[in-house]
């Protein structure tokens, strides 16, 4: 398991506080669909603005991009 780091970013100006979990690799996309939901219900203002789920490794290298619209 590794530990990594989630936000929702627009890319440019915006990034949510990140969120950290354990995660095995190959568990990245059901988590980062599990996070993407968790933050739209509780910020749905999120929604239709081009955001996505950035994923990043412990050394902060991103290692996923997700757009969010998709994932809704």
């Amino acid at each position: 398991m590794q530990l990594f780091s989630f936000s929702i970013t627009d890319l440019t100006t915006f990034e949510s506080v990140p969120y950290q979990e354990w995660v095995e690799m190959e568990d990245l996309p059901d988590v980062g669909k599990r996070f993407a939901r968790t933050m739209l219900a509780a910020n749905p203002d999120f929604r239709h603005r081009g955001m996505c789920v950035a994923i990043y490794d412990e050394a902060g290298k991103a290692v996923s991009v997700m757009p969010l619209d998709p994932l809704q």
